[in-house]
């Protein structure tokens, strides 16, 4: 499970610029919805608000033989717009029902919404619930959607791309947890990973080797340096299709009443 820590530790990582070389312990993502809270509401009543923290950043991996000799650098890709797309999604798969972003500054992201943290000891389930619960005086919704980063089966890990050694694939990725909580008593209500694939051991083995949202690329898409991710339209639209796909594929079901039909 991801550690909320995690998605906090990437967020710093984001901000060193797009070269910055980084271990990448399971890190999630800099969000393009850590801005002011002070940003104007939409008006109405809220039935669900959504936390996206897909962000803007973006991993490039380079496997070696062994697992000390991976390299790893990050990248801004603010301009895709993931977050939005995001919310966008949630909107279309709760037709009828009020939808709200709720912004969060960066540093709030750090914190999880505690004035005190220990470094070394966090509980996903619990630090993203009090992430949710810090941000809801913000804006009260019978429902919160969180949906973060997460890893597959192998090395990948949120939205990024992989070379593997010795003439291996070129995998680009973009993979998803979400997360349903209930705006009253913030009881985890439903979660799933974004699969763009059904989870059976058959889909598992033919459709979704890498235990998530991935394709693989011809070997010469691999940026030369980090700077070459955001402006290459192969990248940016294989991870907005993925995004889309898995989210539409997993969000109905997780905010279907119980009793409402599928539709």
């Amino acid at each position: 499970m991801l550690a909320f820590a995690m998605i906090a530790t990437a967020l710093l990582l984001s901000t060193t610029g797009a070269g910055a070389q980084a271990v990448p312990k399971r890190s999630a993502a800099k969000s393009t919805s850590a801005t002011s809270p002070t940003m104007p509401a939409e008006s109405g009543p809220c039935q669900i608000g959504v936390i996206p923290i897909a962000g803007d950043l973006f991993t490039i991996k380079k496997f070696g033989p062994l697992k000390f000799l991976d390299k790893y650098s990050h990248t801004s890709v603010a301009a895709w717009a993931l977050d939005d797309l995001v919310v966008s999604r949630v909107r279309a798969a709760a037709p009828g029902s009020s939808v709200r972003r709720i912004a969060y500054t960066r540093e709030e992201l750090k914190s999880g919404g505690r004035r005190e943290q220990n470094p070394f000891f966090y509980h996903a389930e619990v630090d993203i619930a009090d992430f949710v619960r810090f941000l809801a005086p913000r804006l009260r919704c019978e429902r919160y959607v969180v949906v973060h980063r997460h890893g597959g089966t192998h090395r990948e890990y949120g939205i990024g791309i992989s070379q593997y050694p010795y003439n291996g694939p070129v995998q680009l990725s973009a993979m998803m947890y979400i997360r349903v909580y209930d705006g009253g008593t913030f009881a985890l209500i439903k979660e799933a990973q974004a699969l763009m694939t059904d989870d059976t051991y058959i889909d598992r083995l033919l459709r979704n080797p890498f235990g998530g949202p991935s394709r693989e690329l011809d070997r010469a898409m691999f940026p030369e340096k980090p700077a070459d991710v955001v402006n290459n339209p192969v990248l940016r639209d294989g991870v907005r299709a993925m995004l889309t796909a898995s989210l539409d594929k997993t969000l109905p079901p997780l905010l279907r009443h119980q009793g409402q039909p599928a539709r």
